[in-house]
């Protein structure tokens, strides 16, 4: 048994230059070139994909008042032409109730009886998948927190389940290393979330997320925290980094995820622009 799932995130599509996080004059903003790019790369290249996940930040500020919802039905539309089924994460940057009308009904059991809340498990090849909605309080809130019902309902999914459980969210849950990070998009509750997995590290597959627009791996008490690169714009990582300052290469990061009996393979892939779309 092999399962396929490709992580895509943060494309930031409908992206604003007013963007706080960078300069108005820094040339970054290619989010259609690059989201087009990786639709051609995965329609053309012959690799398995079981399903595809988004892990967040679909649109760029979709979370605002003026929002209509139309960036987010445009952005999701695009990723709906592939023929493979595709599970979406909510960002801070997304617009909840334009996804929900979007899409209908949770495809799975919900994790939380929140209506607002995008958060459910499902069974894929003997494998349990887990979607959380980690979406703060507040209208744009980097760091976020996943309530206490998802908690409540992750405790008890892994309490009366066996299969091996592979969880995706927005947000990093652990300490990335890296000084901006850390002080800032970490959610706030995710020590109580990896201490609730901890007894059940050997059948956790990965918890995957997004949000932090840089490709890492890390290993605490067990379990593997990774994250996918972003579609649109690249962040430092670096342990002393200490402002999210953006880079433009024309480049756009995905994550495939092989899952079998014997263990989990993680491999990053970048999609480059042609020299045409680089200069768009």
């Amino acid at each position: 048994m092999s399962l396929h799932i490709l992580q895509i995130s943060d494309t930031h599509l409908g992206a604003d230059p007013s963007f706080e996080i960078a300069p108005a004059n820094h040339p970054w903003l290619r989010s259609q070139a690059v989201v087009q790019a990786v639709l051609r790369w995965i329609s053309v290249e012959q690799i398995p994909i079981d399903c595809i996940v988004h892990t967040g930040d679909i649109v760029h500020r979709g979370h605002i008042p003026s929002d209509d919802g139309e960036s987010t039905r445009r952005s999701i539309a695009l990723f709906q032409s592939l023929p493979r089924p595709i599970h979406w994460v909510i960002g801070n940057h997304d617009n909840r109730t334009a996804i929900r009308e979007c899409l209908g009904p949770m495809p799975g059991v919900a994790l939380t009886a929140d209506q607002d809340r995008w958060a459910y498990h499902f069974t894929l090849r003997g494998e349990r998948i887990a979607i959380l909605d980690a979406r703060g309080p507040l209208e744009y809130d980097p760091q976020g927190e996943i309530a206490d019902d998802q908690l409540a309902s992750l405790g008890n999914l892994l309490a009366t389940t066996s299969e091996p459980i592979t969880i995706f969210l927005h947000y990093p849950p652990i300490s990335m290393g890296c000084d901006w990070i850390d002080r800032t998009m970490l959610i706030r509750n995710g020590d109580a979330f990896h201490e609730l997995l901890r007894p059940h590290r050997q059948r956790v597959r990965g918890v995957f997320f997004g949000h932090i627009h840089s490709p890492t791996c890390t290993l605490r008490d067990g379990i593997v925290y990774a994250s996918c690169g972003s579609s649109a714009v690249h962040l430092p990582n670096w342990p002393t980094a200490d402002a999210a300052i953006p880079s433009s290469e024309p480049v756009a990061f995905v994550q495939y995820i092989q899952i079998t009996q014997t263990g989990v393979s993680l491999k990053p892939h970048w999609v480059f622009l042609s020299p045409s779309e680089a200069r768009s």
